[in-house]
């Protein structure tokens, strides 16, 4: 038995307010935490979401553990025994569910730290990191697409952190000193501008979500970089700047 798209949200918020309850934070991570965001035309495809992934503090992980054994949820013990210091798993009981929790860095192509980031909002992880875990894909999917199309439609882009704005300023300082997220990063807004143009938005909606997309590649361009990331800029493409990721590591 499989939850549906409702079970499922009503399931999230349970177990992130059960987490506020043992004095640990957990917040919901990708396509399934942008729904909770983005409610435009744009995002009709969130609506398919069912899996709940989760980001936590390593150093919570016992509250963790207390907060889904309450629940009604056994962990995944060969899982948790390989992955244990840098994600957990746990399954539900009834419904055979697995929900995935990261543990202070998203690890994928590239590495973002959030455990400063988590007080940020109370439901998921920052909109801008969300927003951030779909940029950072080197190779990215239709569905990543989407979901940074649906991410832009709902909101604007600013300065400083809010809950729902996108802060260029944050995204700029963190490839002011990496050199690979960087490249990925203006890759892919260079590849989306292109995405939008050529599909059958309507000339209002281009015009505004290319426009998005151009003031946050100019935030990264324009910001100083740092002495990391100039030296790491003169090998260029010629080595290997991101991480290899199994096809199915991240399914969300």
């Amino acid at each position: 038995m499989e939850m549906n798209t409702r079970d499922s949200a009503e399931e999230a918020m349970r177990i992130v307010r059960a987490a506020e309850g043992e004095g640990a934070m957990l917040r919901l991570i990708g396509g399934f935490a942008i729904r909770f965001h983005c409610h435009g035309p744009h995002s009709i495809h969130l609506r398919a979401y069912h899996d709940i992934d989760l980001f936590g503090l390593r150093k919570e992980s016992k509250k963790i553990f207390s907060v889904f054994d309450k629940l009604g949820y056994s962990p995944n013990v060969r899982y948790n025994t390989i992955y244990g210091e840098t994600r957990l798993q746990f399954i539900e009981q009834h419904s055979g569910k697995h929900v995935d929790v990261f543990l202070d860095k998203f690890r994928m192509q590239h590495t973002l730290d959030f455990r400063k980031r988590l007080r940020l909002d109370n439901l998921t992880i920052p909109i801008t990191d969300l927003l951030l875990t779909k940029l950072q894909n080197v190779k990215l999917a239709a569905k990543d697409v989407k979901d940074i199309v649906a991410i832009l439609e709902d909101h604007e882009i600013g300065h400083i952190d809010d809950r729902e704005v996108l802060n260029a300023n944050y995204m700029a300082e963190l490839c002011s000193s990496d050199w690979g997220l960087y490249k990925t990063i203006t890759d892919n807004l260079s590849k989306i501008i292109k995405f939008i143009q050529e599909e059958t938005f309507d000339a209002r909606d281009k015009k505004e979500l290319t426009g998005k997309l151009e003031t946050i590649h100019e935030s990264l361009k324009t910001k100083n970089k740092r002495i990391r990331w100039k030296l790491r800029s003169l090998i260029g493409d010629r080595i290997k700047w991101y991480e290899d990721v199994e096809t199915g590591d991240w399914e969300v």
